[in-house]
């Protein structure tokens, strides 16, 4: 649990140090990659405190442009089978139960990756 800001008090003193442009570089990607300020960061090494780096995300974006259409593709071909089976009668049903589940969780899918590519763009 957090402490409350009464229990730390205010920042009113400053600590001063010498470092080399190279170890500073270090610091600052380091604190860039777990999203905190260099201060902050400093301030958890030095109280050993717990250092979450963020996720990287690496991606081409042409890559997920290609995949996205394969996966429009996919529904479309899958909205087509349905509408056979469902032409089909009885003997079809399992069938068109399974293809609605699947195209159920590609939506899902695809809801999931589209919101995860807004949080990754939020954080840039």
């Amino acid at each position: 649990m957090a402490r409350k800001k009464k229990e730390l008090g205010t920042k009113e003193k400053t600590i001063h140090f010498r470092v080399s442009e190279a170890f500073y570089e270090v610091i600052a990607h380091e604190a860039k990659q777990c999203g905190l300020s260099i201060s902050e960061f400093c301030r958890r090494v030095l109280l050993n405190r717990r250092i979450k780096k963020l996720p990287v995300i690496i991606h081409d974006e042409r890559y997920i442009i290609q995949e996205l259409r394969n996966i429009n593709k996919l529904e479309k071909d899958f909205d087509q089978i349905a509408r056979y089976l469902e032409e089909g009668g009885e003997l079809t049903q399992p069938f068109l139960k399974k293809i609605e589940k699947v195209s159920y969780d590609l939506d899902i899918a695809i809801h999931d990756f589209n919101s995860a590519v807004e949080d990754e763009y939020e954080m840039a």
